[in-house]
């Protein structure tokens, strides 16, 4: 309850419902010493911290395949207003 002892000493209050808890290991490790959670507080594999996707691997293909998806939705737009008769010169 490190945690809780630290929020309180700094007068500090945690949103149960907005606050996630992430736990990042290294990909080759043998022993698994996890810490207690805060009570209330969701445990998560991955979080997205300023559109960037953080796993708890620190593998970037999660990232990688959310950018992909992105440009592969962006294009098929594109070409929709391209079809549609959009002039050239605005795309």
């Amino acid at each position: 309850m490190i945690i809780q002892q630290l929020v309180y000493h700094n007068k500090m209050i945690i949103n149960e419902s907005k606050t996630k808890e992430i736990v990042f290991l290294r990909p080759s490790s043998k022993r698994l010493h996890r810490f207690p959670s805060v009570d209330g507080i969701d445990n998560v594999d991955n979080a997205k911290l300023l559109e960037v996707i953080l796993p708890n691997s620190f593998s970037v293909e999660m990232h990688v395949m959310y950018i992909l998806s992105i440009c592969s939705q962006r294009i098929f737009l594109l070409k929709r207003l391209r079809d549609q008769g959009l002039p050239v010169h605005y795309l």
